[in-house]
């Protein structure tokens, strides 16, 4: 979201694809092939990642960009399914449209500002 230039951001997009294969990885060995990082049920980690759904969800809205698809991290992919679908996120997770609002609103307020800078 914050990239100069094109480059910049296919570089970024590229990093953070990876990062997703490390993640990918770890769920698989957190998992132990079961349905959340925590096993049976949502846990810590479960949330942590879990709040990081909803800006994915809002860069592919924005630009396109689908962080987690099932070509490259089927588990993470299933996981996500299944978290959107429990009492929790149901719960805390707000409207996907309102994060979107959100983030053109900092874009456009400061453009070319870096995110430390926006949130300052």
């Amino acid at each position: 979201m914050w990239a100069a230039t094109e480059e910049e951001r296919a570089e970024k997009v590229g990093d953070t694809l990876a990062a997703m294969g490390q993640l990918e990885e770890a769920f698989g060995k957190c998992s132990k092939g079961k349905a959340f990082f925590a096993g049976d049920s949502v846990g810590y980690l479960d949330l942590v990642v879990g709040s990081q759904l909803l800006w994915f969800e809002a860069l592919r809205k924005m630009f396109g960009v689908v962080v987690i698809e099932v070509g490259r991290a089927p588990l993470l992919a299933a996981w996500v399914e299944r978290f959107g679908e429990t009492d929790t996120a149901k719960e805390v997770v707000p409207d996907v449209d309102t994060a979107v609002e959100y983030l053109k609103k900092l874009q456009s307020h400061r453009a070319g500002a870096t995110v430390a800078q926006l949130l300052s």
